[in-house]
């Protein structure tokens, strides 16, 4: 099994962003715990502004961050789910 496991979310079809399968569980939990909490936070502020008038493009661009925060999480908890299999160090 590869030490270096890709993120989903990459901006080319050639990934460049990993997660290092041999950290320990505990500090893939936390960085994990970070992202969500980072994505939480910042759709928690989306609740609270409007976005009338605001164009496709904008949207997105407010969007983006939180589905790479939380889809980093998703797969660093995926990878604490492998070593918990017994398939990783």
């Amino acid at each position: 099994m590869n030490r270096f496991y890709p993120l989903k979310a990459n901006a080319t079809n050639i990934p460049t962003f990993f997660i290092d399968s041999y950290a320990a569980r505990d500090q893939l939990f936390e960085d994990a715990c970070f992202r969500i909490r980072a994505a939480t936070s910042l759709l928690e502020a989306f609740t609270s502004i409007t976005i009338k008038g605001t164009n496709d493009s904008d949207f997105y661009r407010l969007i983006l961050p939180a589905y790479l925060l939380l889809q980093d999480g998703v797969d660093t908890l995926e990878q604490i789910s492998f070593k918990g299999d017994g398939l990783h160090a």
